[in-house]
C-alpha cells in the first residue's frame, strides 16, 4: 500500500515538473520567434525599397535607350538590322532589371514588406540614417555608372567597378563597412568628376592614351584592397570578399566578350580593355 502511495506521488511530481518547469523556456522560444520574424520583416521592407529603385531604373534604361539609341542604322552604307544595333544590350539589362525587381516586390509584399514600410512612412520615423545610406549608395553606384563612367571609360572597366562596389556595399552586410566603403567610392567619384569637368581626361588620353583608363583601373584596385583591410580577420567576410571579386570580374569576362565578337553589338566606350580583348583575339586567328 505504501508502495503505490509512494509511486503516484512520484508520477504526480514528474507530471508538475513537465507542465512548470518548460513554461520559461516556452516564453523564451517565443521571444525568439518573434524577434526573427520582426527582422524578416525589416529585411522585406528594405527589399521593398530596392525593388521599386531597380525597376524605376529598368523603366528609364529602356526609355532612354528606345529614344537615344537607333536600333537600326547605316554604317558604310550597309543597313544593320535590329539584332546587331546597340541598344539591344541596355533594353536586355533594362527588362531582367525589371524582372528582378518585380520578383523581389512581390517577394516583400508577401512577407508584410510593403505593409511595414508604408507604416513607417505614415510615422515618418526619425531614426533612419542607416537606411539612407543604403538608398544612396544605390543611387551612387548606378549614377555613377550610367553618367560618369560608362560616356568615358573603357566599359569593361566601368562594368567591374560597378559590380565590385555594389555587391560589397551590401553583400559584407555590415552597416560601418558600408558607410566606409561609400565614403571611400564617393571621394573617388567626385575626383573623377571634377577630372572630367575640367576636361583634363582628354589632354591626359592625347598625352598618353587611355591614361584615365589607367587611373580608374588603379582607382579599382585599391578599392579592391581598401575592403579587404576593412575584412582583415574576419573569416567569414574574407569568402565574402572573395565571392565579391569573382562576382565583379568573371560575369563581365563571359557576357562582354560575348555581346562584342559574338552578337557584334558596339559598346558604348572601347579602350585599354577592350584592346587587349582586341589583341588577344586576333593572335588566336
Amino acid at each position: 500500500m505504501m508502495d503505490d502511495v509512494l509511486r503516484a506521488c512520484r508520477m504526480q511530481a514528474r507530471s508538475m515538473k513537465r507542465v512548470i518547469l518548460p513554461t520559461p523556456i516556452l516564453k523564451l522560444r517565443e521571444s525568439g520567434n518573434l524577434r526573427k520574424v520582426m527582422d524578416k520583416v525589416q529585411l522585406r521592407k528594405k527589399d521593398f525599397i530596392t525593388s521599386i529603385i531597380l525597376i524605376a531604373f529598368g523603366i528609364f534604361m529602356i526609355l532612354y535607350t528606345l529614344t537615344e539609341i537607333p536600333m537600326k542604322d547605316s554604317w558604310g552604307g550597309v543597313m544593320n538590322v535590329w539584332f546587331v544595333s546597340p541598344g539591344l544590350f541596355p533594353l536586355g539589362v533594362g527588362f531582367l532589371i525589371i524582372i528582378m525587381g518585380i520578383v523581389l516586390c512581390n517577394r516583400a509584399i508577401k512577407d508584410g514588406g510593403a505593409k511595414k514600410f508604408m507604416e513607417d512612412l505614415s510615422r515618418r520615423e526619425k531614426d533612419t540614417s542607416g537606411k539612407t545610406l543604403r538608398l544612396l549608395g544605390i543611387l551612387l553606384v548606378i549614377v555613377a555608372y550610367v553618367y560618369l563612367y560608362i560616356p568615358r571609360i573603357d566599359y569593361f572597366l566601368s562594368t567591374m567597378l560597378c559590380l565590385m562596389v555594389f555587391i560589397s556595399f551590401f553583400y559584407f552586410d555590415r552597416p560601418d563597412f558600408l558607410k566606409k566603403l561609400f565614403t571611400f567610392y564617393l571621394v573617388g567619384c567626385l575626383l573623377f568628376l571634377g577630372l572630367f569637368l575640367m576636361k583634363a581626361d582628354k589632354q591626359l588620353n592625347k598625352s598618353f592614351l587611355y591614361t584615365t583608363d589607367g587611373l580608374v583601373f588603379l582607382f579599382f584596385l585599391a578599392f579592391i584592397v581598401y575592403s579587404r583591410v576593412l575584412v582583415h580577420g574576419d573569416g567569414v567576410l574574407k569568402k565574402r570578399w572573395k565571392t565579391t571579386l569573382i562576382m565583379s570580374i568573371v560575369p563581365s569576362l563571359i557576357l562582354i566578350p560575348s555581346f562584342k565578337y559574338f552578337l557584334l553589338v558596339p559598346l558604348p566606350v572601347e579602350g585599354a580593355f577592350i584592346e587587349l580583348m582586341n589583341i588577344i583575339r586576333y593572335s588566336f586567328r
